[in-house]
């Protein structure tokens, strides 16, 4: 009789709490969402494909702020400069797709592509939740970029998401480490990648949906 009230006892409580839940999920659920989930910006944000052609476009750009009478500061479009990118800091997560995008928004650069879980140094390295994950996954990165001294700037990755889950920062160091060059460069945080430019670059700011980098003026 007492194990038949204590069930009922049990049962009832977990009906109290499940209703409880519901009703002030508006609450929790988006502090849960925004703890475990990476949101990336929408279709209609501006996301282009990143090419071997604009990251050619980006390169000679660039390269002519170091000429004599070159510009004082040269515009490119995120598709560009991640093109220029991926070629330095991130070669080969993302070389065989096409479906390679990037948007800038709220001061941030967004790459997403799909990756071989093998290129993001295999299961072990993403945490509890990786067994959920397939072989070849959506792989979004976003960050922040700045000039870190000359000749060298950095890609800090704010974010980085595997099938829209946030990979935890304790193995965000692992990536940037196994992704970047070696040996790593001085001077750079632990969630930086490397990004080569010309010693006279200063400045890199992100506004307006666009990369604008500037030269060291007399």
């Amino acid at each position: 009789m007492f194990g038949c009230i204590y069930k009922m006892g049990c049962g009832l409580l977990l009906l109290i709490l499940g209703a409880a839940g519901w009703h002030f999920r508006d609450k929790w659920v988006p502090k849960v969402k925004e703890r475990f989930t990476a949101e990336a910006p929408a279709t209609g944000a501006g996301w282009a494909p990143i090419t071997v052609s604009g990251g050619t476009r980006a390169k000679d750009r660039i390269a002519s702020l170091g000429r004599r009478n070159g510009p004082a500061y040269v515009t490119l479009t995120p598709s560009e400069f991640a093109a220029y990118v991926l070629g330095s800091a991130l070669s080969g997560v993302a070389a065989g797709d096409t479906a390679t995008q990037a948007v800038v928004q709220d001061g941030m650069l967004y790459i997403r592509t799909r990756a071989r879980l093998s290129d993001l140094g295999g299961r072990d390295a993403l945490g509890p939740l990786a067994r959920v994950f397939s072989e070849t996954e959506p792989l979004m990165v976003a960050g922040t970029l700045s000039v870190v001294r000359p000749g060298l700037a950095q890609f800090r990755l704010k974010e980085v998401a595997v099938r829209e889950l946030k990979v935890p920062r304790s193995a965000v160091g692992t990536l940037v480490k196994r992704w970047g060059p070696t040996p790593r460069p001085d001077s750079l945080v632990t969630d930086g990648l490397p990004v080569t430019l010309p010693a006279d670059i200063v400045d890199l700011r992100l506004a307006d949906g666009k990369i604008t980098l500037y030269k060291k003026t007399q």
